[in-house]
């Protein structure tokens, strides 16, 4: 055992350390202890090289400013983080950086880089992230550039993937920069099975995911499906092996795939906090690209039973609309239909408004009526309602629009009464044109003005009519 207290105990440990050891040890240290990192970043002064510039010194210090200055700049501003926010100062420096000489350049830009991860992990102040990206995607393009060997590049890999692991990549867009350059430097077997071992000990999140790619580049597909297979968590994820499937030609496991995904959709819709995101944020999601492979792979193959299947899961994962409905009607037999119907009707009560559309085309008025009954200050509905039923119902229509009128003329606003007047002109066409009746529908607008002879907006919009 190395005594430290001796003369030169420490020069000689370090000696002994590999570039990656007293990388590694550097690292952890300046994420321990912010005072480390402050000191380390104001003392790093590199031994001049051939072609080194007083340029590089002064973009250095100008990026070190910026940032210095920042938590003081900020201070009195919203508290609420804005991944979005931009910093033009730093152009200017990155522009300036991107005319140095290749390993000039990557010193700058990794500066930058590095002085926006003490930001967020030792100032804990989160800032936006649009200029620490590009400067991560041009260190990238300045490194391949550089044409280097692939033991070159190693240093240029390691920094990037401890990077994934950073604070700073959880904000914006930055872990995707990480990834696109990491991909930018990959130009050989060499390079990807580097990353594969980097990636086993990572704590990325998705890890998983950059090493399946890589294994899917090298050809190596034991080890692909093994962590592909092992790590299904999204509808992309199943959409991925089963495209590998068909690629493959194997149609049975292409099939197979995608009716696992289907199932896990579903398994997720039903789980409460989905539900409960599903009704908060609105009454229908994203539509799924892989129940509309399943049903347009059932559809050619002119399998109805299975169809109708996945139209209603459909339904179920993403909402009813009304060519959905039509599709289900006319896939199903009699009897399916008998038992789909209610299925469809059910999931169509997430929202009125597609409700309302199915009754209309099924021509039930009365279902309608009632529905827009419960729904008075639903407009979309109500006119969609007033508007399906006049023919058929025309004084219940008449009810609709009359209500409309009189919410409108309440909120008490020239916006307000003008569109009070458009719905006291679909009265007025009803009376005309349906119960041949002119004089009644002038009548109404005549009493609603005579009703409310002080507000003047309101009589200059129904004069119109």
């Amino acid at each position: 055992m190395i005594d430290m207290y001796k003369p030169g105990a420490l020069q000689q440990t370090l000696s002994a350390m590999s570039h990656q050891e007293l990388l590694d040890l550097v690292l952890k240290l300046s994420s321990d202890s912010p005072d480390f990192s402050r000191a380390l970043l104001a003392n790093i002064r590199y031994a001049p090289k051939p072609g080194k510039t007083e340029q590089v010194r002064q973009l250095k210090q100008q990026i070190s400013n910026f940032f210095a200055a920042f938590p003081t700049r900020y201070a009195y501003l919203d508290p609420e983080y804005d991944e979005d926010e931009s910093y033009p100062e730093l152009d200017p420096m990155i522009e300036a950086a991107k005319m140095l000489p290749s390993n000039e350049r990557l010193e700058v830009l990794w500066h930058l880089v590095l002085c926006g991860k003490q930001m967020f992990e030792h100032e804990n102040l989160p800032v936006g992230t649009q200029q620490i990206e590009a400067a991560i995607n041009f260190y990238a393009e300045a490194v391949r550039q550089s044409a280097l060997s692939h033991q070159e590049k190693q240093p240029y890999f390691d920094a990037l993937v401890n990077a994934l692991t950073w604070r700073m990549s959880g904000y914006g867009e930055v872990s995707d920069a990480l990834e696109k350059a990491i991909s930018t430097l990959c130009a050989g077997t060499q390079d990807y099975q580097y990353l594969l071992t980097r990636l086993e000990t990572s704590d990325y999140s998705r890890a998983n995911e950059l090493s399946a790619g890589y294994y899917l580049k090298l050809g190596d597909q034991e080890n692909y499906l093994r962590i592909r297979q092992a790590n299904l968590k999204t509808e992309a994820h199943y959409l991925e092996l089963a495209n590998y499937w068909l690629q493959k030609q194997n149609k049975q496991k292409y099939i197979a795939t995608l009716e696992l995904g289907a199932s896990f959709l579903l398994q997720q819709r039903r789980e409460p906090r989905y539900s409960f995101d599903f009704l908060f944020l609105g009454s229908s999601v994203k539509p799924s690209e892989l129940l509309r492979t399943l049903a347009d792979y059932y559809t050619l193959k002119y399998d109805y039973e299975n169809l109708c299947r996945i139209l209603i899961a459909t339904a179920e994962y993403s909402g009813v609309n009304l060519d959905l409905y039509e599709q289900v009607k006319t896939a199903a037999s009699a009897n399916q239909w008998q038992e789909l119907q209610p299925q469809l009707l059910e999931f169509a009560k997430r929202n009125p408004e597609i409700l309302a559309q199915i009754y209309l085309f099924e021509s039930d008025w009365e279902a309608a009526i009632q529905l827009a009954h419960r729904h008075l200050h639903a407009e979309r509905l109500q006119v969609l309602v007033a508007e399906g039923v006049k023919e058929h119902y025309p004084q219940a229509s008449l009810k609709i629009y009359e209500q409309l009128v009189q919410h409108y003329i309440g909120l008490q606003s020239r916006e307000h009464y003008r569109t009070a007047a458009r719905h006291a002109g679909a009265i007025k066409s009803i009376y005309q044109d349906i119960l041949k009746a002119p004089e009644n529908g002038r009548n109404y607008i005549n009493a609603i003005c005579q009703r409310y002879p002080r507000y003047r907006a309101l009589q200059n919009e129904f004069r119109r009519l």
